[in-house]
């Protein structure tokens, strides 16, 4: 009884694998957003459950209540709260849209709820009461080790086709583990169920062993995609059709080709708090120390608490021959220009732009001013760029080149509010003693906003969302004591708006460049302020409040993108950065050696599950009565006679039925006979077996 339970606990961790780690992978691959102690703890209090009745609750009656009953407590755990799972479905079905629209005919983004959610923690509570049912039955009931694989593969495989990211490492290589453990098994699960458990977890260590062992050898960010892939992709799109944006067309169609990963609206409804996840996004190398701020996309209008970017029809006046990205100022009294490397962990869709841009290279694609458009993927890029700082931008002064009066006219596109936005913010201002001096002194102006919004609340990821029905620059700049870099900036931008200086809202990244490089992570995605100056132009301004402290990427993060941190770090100590340094001179294994490794490690598990099912195989063969003995040789006999094909002789098929199907004893002799019989049958049929046959019999049954 104790090896049986042992067994079904190890069952128990085995289905968690296989029931959570599916959707870590599908988390990392399409960028989900959920709560991670939410999933894993529902996770193994259903896999425990389901575990503990499929092992024990032998009579298919009542295994089938039990089930119905879990089945029924789901169903109105479902039902109560249905909307919110409506909304986390629709959540979930636009991250993957997301990444198949950019290669396949469909829609980049979907709505059927009547809202989305910001994450899909109950979609992947609900999943996993069916999935740790369904591999707890496949598991530990009807022991069909081959089916359990099967569904684990079949749910991994939209992790891998189409989709320019990869799973994280670690969730993956632990389904791969969990599976070989159970395959390792498979066979005593069948003969002694109670020795299977054993079995697993010795398999289950040893793999565990050789995943971290890959995983210190192969960290996940060093990985690259192998060109035939890349090759193979062009080919495809070169037959099909598919293609990704060109530079050229409308904003809905630029955003559509590629593939809409860049948010067409940012909604400030949803916005509650926030939990950071430290995933690593780009490294930066750049020639000049200091903040910088990477632009990935601009938003033009504000309506209804949401930032949308240009319309078509704004778009159609935009000045085809001006280039709001090339840096349109007199850059004789600035040197040389600095330059800034971007090498991202996975191909994006827009390039990452600092200020100020000195050209846009050949293989960029300006989408109007709203983002530039990686066509080619590219992973690693380097761009020329006159750095900004607010001390030297009084000394910029652009350049009459043409198109440059027909872009001052576009820009007053960005200064349209919504009439009771307008108003609200108008009145904050006049109690402010903030003035419109945007026709005389723009920069007073500028400068006023910054300050008063930067002190009108705390910087704080834990802050609640907006009150229904309130506009929410208004009550951020009235009632809210908190907020994060998306208030803040949103707040300034509608007060700029409103003051008459044209304004919008932009996201991207900000990092501080320490040495000359800065690791980018999930952490340092922000929110700010670009304002028009028509003696310059666009201008970068950062209204978050002063106690914002930009994150820096620790140690574990720049190894692994497995790592999280819930709040921005600290500067790295001169202790770590010698860490470091000595983590990047260690010495890596070749690739064929690491496979080498992993091969030999492989035939030997191999070699220990057949020497462990053929011990077990003998001691079923020689403890307990007569009876016993004799039917696990006559099952054995009879596996083997119809994998040859061969027929058993009269007097041992008539032991063998005798001690399975009636009531009589076995004796002494009759045992001895039918023991004496079975490597006599068994040299005889492998011996006549074709070779594959044989292979299969001997190492993949263990025969």
């Amino acid at each position: 009884m104790k090896k049986d339970l042992l067994s079904a606990l190890i069952d128990c961790v085995c289905v968690v694998f296989l029931s959570v780690c599916p959707l870590l992978c599908y988390a990392s691959a399409f960028s989900i957003s959920y709560e991670y102690s939410t999933v894993i703890i529902s996770a193994t209090i259903f896999s425990f459950v389901f575990s503990l009745i499929s092992a024990f609750v032998k009579d298919k009656l009542k295994y089938a209540l039990s089930v119905t009953v879990i089945a029924f407590v789901a169903f109105l755990a479902f039902v109560f709260s249905s909307e919110h799972i409506f909304a986390q479905a629709n959540y979930f079905i636009n991250k993957l849209l997301e990444q198949y629209s950019v290669y396949l005919p469909v829609y980049g983004k979907i709505k059927f709820a009547s809202y989305i959610a910001n994450n899909a923690t109950g979609l992947f509570v609900l999943t996993l009461v069916v999935l740790s049912g369904l591999f707890s039955f496949l598991i530990s009931r009807i022991k069909s080790i081959k089916i359990a694989g099967l569904l684990s593969i079949a749910l991994l495989v939209p992790c891998f086709i189409l989709v320019n990211t990869l799973p994280d490492l670690l969730p993956l290589l632990m389904i791969f583990a969990v599976l070989f453990a159970l395959y390792f098994s498979s066979q005593t699960r069948r003969l002694n169920y109670a020795h299977s458990g054993v079995i697993t977890a010795v398999s289950a260590v040893i793999l565990s062993v050789l995943i971290v062992f890959t995983v210190v050898l192969n960290p996940v960010e060093s990985y690259k995609r192998p060109k035939w892939q890349d090759d193979l992709l062009s080919d495809v799109q070169s037959l099909t059709g598919m293609k990704t944006y060109n530079g050229s067309g409308k904003i809905s169609s630029a955003l559509a080709e590629v593939g809409n990963s860049l948010e067409p609206e940012v909604d400030f409804s949803n916005a509650g708090a926030l939990t950071q996840t430290g995933k690593k996004v780009m490294t930066v190398t750049s020639s000049t120390d200091g903040r910088i701020y990477l632009k990935s996309m601009a938003y033009a209008n504000y309506e209804n608490n949401k930032w949308s970017v240009l319309t078509d029809e704004q778009a159609d006046n935009y000045p085809q021959d001006y280039q709001s990205f090339i840096m349109t100022i007199m850059t004789q009294y600035f040197g040389e220009a600095e330059t800034v490397t971007i090498d991202t962990v996975n191909k994006e869709n827009v390039i990452y732009t600092p200020y100020y841009l000195n050209y846009i290279n050949n293989n960029f694609s300006p989408v109007c001013d709203v983002f530039i458009a990686n066509t080619d993927k590219a992973r690693n890029y380097t761009m020329f760029v006159i750095p900004y700082s607010e001390e030297n931008i009084n000394d910029f002064s652009r350049i009459e080149i043409s198109g440059t009066s027909k872009y001052d006219d576009f820009a007053q596109c960005y200064l349209s509010l919504p009439n009771d936005t307008k108003q609200a913010m108008l009145e904050i201002a006049e109690r402010n003693n903030i003035k419109d001096l945007s026709k005389s002194d723009i920069s007073q102006t500028v400068a006023a906003v910054k300050d008063f919004v930067s002190h009108s609340a705390s910087y704080s990821l834990n802050t609640q969302k907006v009150p229904a029905g309130r506009d929410v620059a208004e009550w951020f700049l009235n009632d809210a004591q908190t907020g994060y870099c998306m208030h803040f900036a949103n707040a300034a931008a509608v007060m700029l708006r409103a003051l008459g200086v044209p304004a919008r809202y932009v996201t991207g990244y900000c990092a501080n460049v320490v040495d000359g490089k800065a690791t980018v992570t999930s952490d340092n995605a922000h929110a700010w302020v670009e304002y028009f100056d028509e003696r310059i132009g666009w201008i970068p301004l950062d209204a978050t409040s002063s106690d914002f402290e930009v994150p820096q990427a620790t140690e574990s993060v720049q190894t692994t993108t497995q790592a999280q941190t819930t709040s921005p770090t600290t500067q790295p100590t001169t202790q770590k950065s010698t860490a470091n340094e000595k983590s990047n001179t260690k010495v890596k294994i070749s690739a064929p050696v690491v496979w080498l490794i992993i091969i030999i490690l492989i035939i030997a598990l191999a070699a220990i599950r057949i020497i462990l099912i053929r011990i077990l195989r003998k001691r079923s063969f020689t403890h307990k009565n007569y009876k016993s003995r004799t039917i696990c040789i006559y099952r054995y006999l009879s596996k083997i006679s119809a994998l040859a094909n061969w027929k058993l002789p009269s007097r041992i098929e008539k032991i063998g039925t005798k001690a399975r199907y009636s009531n009589h004893n076995i004796t002494k002799e009759e045992y001895i006979t039918i023991f004496n019989y079975v490597p006599v049958f068994r040299k005889g049929t492998l011996r006549k077996m074709p070779i594959l046959k044989k292979i299969y019999a001997l190492i993949i049954l263990g025969l």
